[in-house]
């Protein structure tokens, strides 16, 4: 593992999550105290390990200088927050993180991560993995142990998809993916899932339609369709995604126009048989057929609410709220669902024709 350019990190707003708000170190930890009191020195050893935590690792270190009873408390600080740039200390570094049996929780971000397998075969405690602003040139990343993992806002620069093996992980967040998408092997504990791909903000997928970048025409996963848009000698004969979430109660799923990966996963649809809450964007809702919106509520068959986000950015100026209009129930959709959730900014054509479709499932609308 190795260091990418620091700027990186600073440079996305996002990156504020994996970072304090402020650099304290370790002298300033007083400045604020009245001459002659250490008040935190009073607390307990256990609370002073956890704040010991928030410090860069090396400003924990110089803790032991502050007070004979500072000496050893930096020895059993309840995580590690470190710092640095190229060199032997990464290299160091490198063994580490791989060899913990205590570790629960790692943050990895604005690094380079290289080679066959990043293998937390070591790490039988960890449970929380977060991967951000990071350059993901492995061909397997692979935990028994995890439950929460997170990518986000990555790049591949390899031509193999990155395979993730997590068999545990009850919640999975990926997104802004650059490169090609990582192929997801089976979750079956998987509760919770959050997938945005395709091209946001300066992060673009390599799974892209052709005919879509060329034309602006999406040609979908069809007998016609583009190579790019065919299962091929990629590593993804059969789903890339959508097989190894089936099991989820709760999904989100986000892709840009002319991604091909939910679109051509549809082709081998798993069923969803725990899915509960679907919500998806104008990606799923694309006429005249809206052979994809179809397709993924005709496998889920326990569905209690459909939400779809027809609007660009963060807010929608239109909500509607769908209900069945009579005791008839179409048999695309399942006998559970009780509440369709419609946003949009406008209400153009292409949200009327959103509309249209799904009352000819017995759905009707009303404003919110």
């Amino acid at each position: 593992m190795s260091s990418t350019d620091s700027s990186s990190e600073t440079s996305d707003s996002d990156s504020s999550d994996l970072r304090p708000a402020t650099s304290v170190g370790a002298r300033r930890l007083f400045d604020r105290m009245p001459p002659g009191i250490d008040c935190i020195g009073a607390l307990p050893d256990g609370i002073l390990h956890h704040i010991l935590s928030f410090l860069p690792a090396q400003e924990a270190v110089r803790t032991c200088v502050l007070a004979q009873r500072w000496r050893h408390l930096w020895k059993c600080t309840t995580g590690l927050r470190i710092v640095g740039n190229k060199g032997p200390f990464w290299r160091w570094l490198n063994g580490l993180l791989f060899v913990s049996r205590c570790l629960r929780t790692l943050v990895l971000s604005g690094v380079g991560l290289q080679g066959t397998t990043l293998d937390f075969s070591s790490c039988p405690a960890l449970e929380d993995l977060t991967i951000g602003f990071s350059v993901i040139n492995v061909g397997k990343i692979s935990s028994l142990s995890l439950k929460c993992l997170s990518i986000f806002r990555c790049r591949s620069y390899l031509d193999d998809r990155v395979r993730v093996s997590a068999p545990c992980v009850v919640s999975l967040k990926l997104l802004g993916f650059s490169g090609i998408t990582p192929l997801l092997e089976s979750m079956p504990l998987l509760e919770t899932a959050f997938l945005t791909l395709g091209a946001h903000g300066h992060h673009t997928s390599q799974d892209i339609c052709q005919k879509y970048s060329q034309s602006g025409v999406y040609c979908g996963a069809k007998h016609d369709a583009c190579t790019n848009c065919h299962a091929n000698n990629d590593g993804s004969r059969n789903c890339v995604v959508l097989g190894a979430i089936s099991n989820a109660k709760h999904l989100e799923l986000i892709s840009s126009f002319g991604t091909v990966i939910f679109t051509r996963d549809l082709k081998w649809c798993p069923t969803f048989d725990k899915l509960k809450n679907l919500i998806l964007n104008d990606y799923w809702c694309m006429g005249p057929s809206f052979d994809a919106l179809s397709c993924i509520l005709k496998h889920s068959p326990v569905l209690e609410k459909l939400s779809l986000h027809l609007f660009k950015g963060l807010r929608a100026n239109v909500k509607m709220k769908g209900s069945y209009s009579s005791m008839e129930r179409s048999s695309v959709i399942s006998e559970h669902l009780k509440v369709v959730d419609v946003k949009c900014s406008v209400v153009d054509e292409n949200v009327v024709e959103v509309l249209k479709f799904l009352c000819t499932l017995n759905i009707r609308f009303c404003f919110v």
